[in-house]
């Protein structure tokens, strides 16, 4: 499914569902937060809510993601680098998951290592290997050792939802806790990297001086055009709990629904030239972060963060400019521009 209208459907209904025996991440997890539907969906929701409410971010928009962002425009000022993608994208939204995680900072190029091959799990088509089994083991493994070892801190995402499971009475299991927090830093830090590299790459191309993104109100609309042209997942797996119809489409029971969030944003009924970057337009449709009770959480968190980084980087820099361009593009649901080169000149 293409269509705006069609993929917002799809992704809202309550018979298109995201649970399936067979799926790659459901087996390597267990039940989780991404594979589950109706009341266990919800349990799972809401023991990230806490986590991710609008006074948490704030302070994390205060305290925690100043030095990340600033730390990696320092690494990147007056360099030209053609991997920023593997080398620099991930720096910020791993510093920023880690510590709500309650990760030892010494344990974040392990984590980094140990998550990469994992995104294959829940990209499509699925990638599913030996080495994503065994990441995945030793990443909850990780996980419970830093629990077990209470050096955390009542603020981090593993006490803060241990704590709510047990107020609310929420029925789950310790190692379902744990995926949870697993796939909330696996999709938390490599959508970010993703769409960071997108931020970046945009910027590269010269649509917008750096001073212009120094105003607040060309940064927001900046960053949504990016989303909408360039959303970090470009494709969402479900499934089809009974026949139904969508748009006037038969959809038989146990079908498969690839639902584009990529085609969605580019639909021509919704967005005039939907290919060309223009800020200002009305983005009424743009869902980069999907729609329905599986729509991305960590919205707000995601935008601060990118906010933050551009407005750093405009700063600090006199240009962003693209020095080489593969035009490649990698990924469904960590999709990033590929095959590049860029340069951050200083002022």
């Amino acid at each position: 499914m293409t269509g705006n209208a069609a993929v917002q459907e799809a992704l809202a209904h309550p018979k298109i569902v995201a649970e399936h025996p067979l799926k790659a991440s459901a087996r390597a997890f267990g039940p989780n937060v991404l594979d589950a539907d109706g009341p266990s969906h919800r349990a799972f929701r809401a023991l990230m809510a806490p986590i991710l409410s609008a006074g948490r971010i704030a302070e994390y928009k205060e305290s925690l993601m100043p030095g990340l962002v600033h730390a990696l425009v320092d690494s990147i000022a007056g360099i030209e680098t053609d991997d920023f993608y593997n080398s620099f994208a991930h720096k910020v939204p791993y510093g920023i998951v880690c510590t709500i995680l309650g990760i030892d900072a010494s344990l974040e190029n392990r984590f980094h290592t140990l998550t990469r091959p994992l995104a294959r799990l829940l990209d499509y088509p699925t990638q599913e290997t030996d080495e994503t089994h065994a990441n995945a083991a030793e990443l909850l493994r990780l996980i419970e050792e830093q629990r077990a070892s209470r050096t955390a801190g009542a603020q981090s995402l593993l006490e803060t939802i241990e704590r709510t499971r047990d107020r609310k009475g929420i029925s789950l299991t310790d190692s379902e806790v744990r995926s949870t927090a697993l796939l909330f830093f696996l999709a938390g830090t490599e959508t970010s990297s993703a769409f960071i590299t997108s931020l970046v790459y945009c910027m590269g191309r010269g649509i917008f001086s750096l001073d212009e993104l120094r105003d607040d109100a060309v940064r927001d609309d900046y960053i949504e055009e990016v989303l909408r042209l360039y959303p970090p997942v470009q494709t969402i797996v479900r499934f089809a709990s009974e026949d139904l119809t969508i748009q006037g489409v038969e959809v038989p029971r146990h079908s498969a629904v690839l639902a584009s969030i990529a085609g969605a944003n580019r639909d021509p009924r919704v967005f005039d030239h939907p290919d060309r970057f223009q800020t200002g337009r009305s983005l009424k449709g743009s869902i980069p972060f999907a729609v329905g009770g599986h729509a991305c959480p960590g919205a707000m968190l995601a935008k601060t963060e990118f906010s933050l980084l551009v407005e750093e980087i405009a700063q600090r820099c006199s240009e962003v400019v693209i020095t080489r361009d593969g035009l490649g593009m990698e990924s469904q649901s960590f999709s990033h521009p590929t095959d590049f080169s860029v340069e951050f000149r200083t002022r």
